[in-house]
């Protein structure tokens, strides 16, 4: 004959249950990750989950070499004023995104902030596997941002970036 399960064990399981699904679905989101978020849905993006934050910091000369270069080819700012600086990159999930729509799927963005303001972004295909220079936060890739002799821009970068 089986025994019943206690009315304890069964309040335990789902109060276990709860913590730990609270705790994984309910992560607070700092101002930074706030100002991210509110950014891409204010983009039309659907945010389906936040994947955290660093810090990014480069110095002029880790402008000619990757990741570095990519990030900044697909920003609408110069990295000059941000060089040196601390600045707060927050990643997500996101859904109806330019990007998801090639590649039918979910896509990885990155926010950058300074000072309090969204700067720029990058997106990627959440997709393993995939390499690339990626795309901008609205998913334009680099030659479209830079033109398409994007071999003499690069060069040009190179040159005002280079030592």
């Amino acid at each position: 004959m089986k025994k019943p399960v206690s009315s304890v064990k069964i309040s335990l399981f789902f109060l276990f249950f709860f913590l730990l699904t609270g705790c994984v679905l309910g992560t607070k989101l700092d101002a930074n990750a706030k100002l991210a978020k509110e950014h891409l849905l204010k983009q039309g993006y659907s945010v389906t989950s936040y994947k955290g934050s660093r810090i990014y910091k480069f110095e002029r000369q880790d402008l000619v070499e990757l990741p570095h270069k990519s990030i900044w080819t697909l920003q609408s700012v110069k990295p000059d004023e941000f060089i040196g600086k601390e600045l707060v990159e927050e990643r997500f999930i996101v859904k109806n995104h330019p990007v998801g729509k090639i590649y039918k799927s979910k896509v990885m963005i990155n926010v950058y902030i300074y000072d309090g303001e969204v700067i720029g972004g990058t997106s990627y295909p959440a997709v393993d596997g995939l390499v690339g220079w990626g795309y901008s936060l609205d998913g334009k890739t680099a030659e479209e941002l830079r033109g398409n002799d994007f071999q003499k821009w690069s060069a040009e970068w190179n040159e005002t970036y280079g030592e």
